[in-house]
């Protein structure tokens, strides 16, 4: 299972990616990612020639591990991806029309090689969450911590999300080869929470495929059910109070 935690900066991507080892210990995490490779990563302070390695670097890296291994990855192709879009929107970076066709194309192909991607959007939600000092310190220098920037950033996510969800023609994700694109928000263990509802103990999907990962529909016809059989689950109730969380 490959897995990768996405969404604009500082939403407490690396702490969920520190709670989900701890509840499922077969997985890892890469030592290095392609911060390791690259200064002044993902930021309004983006170029072309620095977007185009970091994607490289993902690729590379993703390329590694099949779906028989358990890796979570914090971030991925669709974080590039954002970052790219948002660059070329506001006239940042040298970022062209034909850089962000050649990057959706690449992203198109690569996110065959993952299985899910745990989008962190910005909510409602006032999250509970604590941030390494070192790595918040650097994303506040350079500009990734500014509110309106990270807003429109996630802006971008939330479009590519309703890309996914309703675009059978997408020329982001193939519709017959495309990860689980699932939203987690709220507090840290609301997190691990939603990651449950589509994960089982040994961290696999749910009867171990792909299609049985439900959809929020079907989640909440699950819990009328689970009612009408007088089955208590206080935890999804409260997570299909708010589903999106949306600002």
């Amino acid at each position: 299972m490959r897995i990768c935690v996405s969404g604009t900066g500082s939403q407490g991507k690396s702490t969920f990616i520190k709670d989900f080892i701890k509840e499922w210990d077969g997985y890892t995490t890469p030592k290095k990612t392609y911060r390791s490779y690259v200064k002044n990563t993902h930021s309004k302070h983006g170029t072309k020639d620095m977007q185009w390695k970091i994607l490289n670097t993902m690729v590379d890296e993703l390329q590694k591990h099949s779906s028989d291994d358990k890796i979570i990855y914090d971030r991925g192709p669709l974080d590039n991806l954002a970052y790219t879009i948002y660059l070329h929107a506001n006239g940042l970076g040298d970022v062209d029309d034909k850089f962000v066709e050649k990057t959706m194309t690449i992203c198109k192909e690569t996110f065959k090689f993952i299985d899910i991607i745990f989008f962190v959007p910005i909510t409602r939600v006032t999250d509970d969450i604590t941030y390494d000092n070192e790595k918040f310190q650097a994303d506040k220098e350079k500009g990734i911590c500014d509110e309106h920037f990270r807003g429109e950033v996630d802006a971008v996510f939330k479009a590519l999300k309703y890309d996914w969800d309703v675009n059978m023609a997408s020329n982001i994700f193939d519709p017959h080869d495309k990860p689980a694109l699932i939203e987690i928000f709220g507090k840290p263990i609301e997190r691990v929470q939603m990651a449950k509802l589509y994960l089982n103990v040994e961290g696999d999907y749910i009867d171990g495929d792909i299609n049985n990962i439900l959809t929020e529909a079907e989640i909440r016809q699950e819990q009328e059910l689970k009612k009408d059989f007088g089955i208590e689950d206080k935890t999804t109730d409260e997570i299909l109070q708010n589903p999106t969380g949306y600002q």
